[in-house]
């Protein structure tokens, strides 16, 4: 009377040991060029984060990369395989104050926005692929960039991580893979270097607008320095937290052509800024050591020179304007 149960009883078990996934059929995804899959990064000093910010703010970016991947199966299942990122795979709290996220093709996607599709495909391995090693690859550019920001209830202590190290993402298929090493990805080290400052810094940018006024077009040249006006970038800080300051000129109009900003309206001229400290030509875009604002120093004061330069030997006349936005980084 019993046996029909002990039947279908033995027949479900098997059912379910066929749907079962193996640990076996998995993605590796390595660096094309690189045996390593772990890829690190580093804060590369300690960070200030003003307490002051809104939530939302980012306060550490990653300098944008681009890393060729491939992937390939170590079994040989049947089915069509979806390469994935898996945000935050070890499901670490990455500090209190803070959170962390990953830019890709100009999305930002916080640490628990669970996975992300790459859009690459491994196709199923043929019958006849007697090896593993014969089954289909797929080869792909991977770019992104990872940020920090400020979110949440500042720690007490000042400091926003004890971590040592923290993996961003890793690759894999559609279930992660929890066999550590074999997947890209990437880690940020040293995030103990991020803490917290009473103040943020006062910026003045004097003046606020720079005049060219009006420019005889003669001799002209492409590359020619034209016409120069001085302008400068005042920093300070109310409070006693010391702290160093990055920033950059990142265009709101205009079009970066090098190390030019080309205004919407002429083409044929274009504005370069200079240092007058060092004579180094500033990149648009591109972070640069502004001040100190430590010990007993609460002011500090940057001077730069905005160049004309001939983008043409065929200028046009009439106005011509471009908007820069001046951002600060702590650290």
């Amino acid at each position: 009377m019993t046996f029909p149960l002990a039947s279908r009883w033995l027949q479900l078990t098997a059912l379910l040991t066929m749907l079962a996934p193996s640990s076996a059929f998995a993605l590796v995804c390595t660096p094309y060029d690189s045996g390593e899959a772990a890829i690190h990064g580093d804060l590369g000093s300690t960070v200030a984060i003003p307490v002051s910010l809104p939530n939302g703010d980012i306060v550490w970016r990653s300098e944008p990369l681009r890393i060729e991947v491939e992937c390939a199966r170590d079994d040989q299942p049947s089915a069509q395989e979806e390469v994935f990122i898996h945000l935050n795979p070890d499901d670490l709290v990455i500090g209190q104050g803070i959170r962390a996220g990953l830019t890709l093709n100009g999305i930002d996607y916080l640490q628990d926005s669970g996975r992300i599709s790459t859009g690459a495909l491994l196709t199923p391995c043929l019958e006849n692929d007697a090896t593993v090693e014969r089954c289909p690859t797929t080869r792909f550019n991977l770019a992104f960039s990872v940020f920090i920001q400020k979110f949440g209830a500042t720690p007490p202590s000042g400091v926003a991580s004890h971590l040592l190290d923290y993996r961003f993402f890793e690759l894999g298929g559609a279930g992660l893979d929890r066999k550590p090493g074999r997947n890209l990805s990437y880690v940020i080290n040293n995030l103990t270097g991020l803490r917290f400052v009473a103040c943020d810094a006062e910026l003045q940018v004097l003046p606020e607008t720079v005049e060219f006024g009006d420019q005889a077009i003669q001799q002209a040249a492409v590359g020619k320095v034209f016409a120069a006006r001085p302008f400068s970038l005042l920093t300070s800080r109310s409070c006693d937290s010391p702290f160093s300051i990055n920033a950059r000129f990142r265009p709101v109009t205009g079009s970066v052509s090098g190390d030019l900003l080309i205004p919407a309206n002429n083409h044929s001229l274009g504005i370069r800024i200079v240092s007058m400290v060092n004579g180094n030509t500033l990149r648009y875009n591109e972070p640069f050591h502004l001040a100190d604002l430590l010990g007993a120093t609460h002011t500090a004061r940057a001077d730069f020179n905005a160049e004309l330069l001939w983008n043409s030997s065929r200028p046009r006349t009439g106005p011509f304007n471009a908007e820069v936005m001046v951002d600060l980084f702590y650290k």
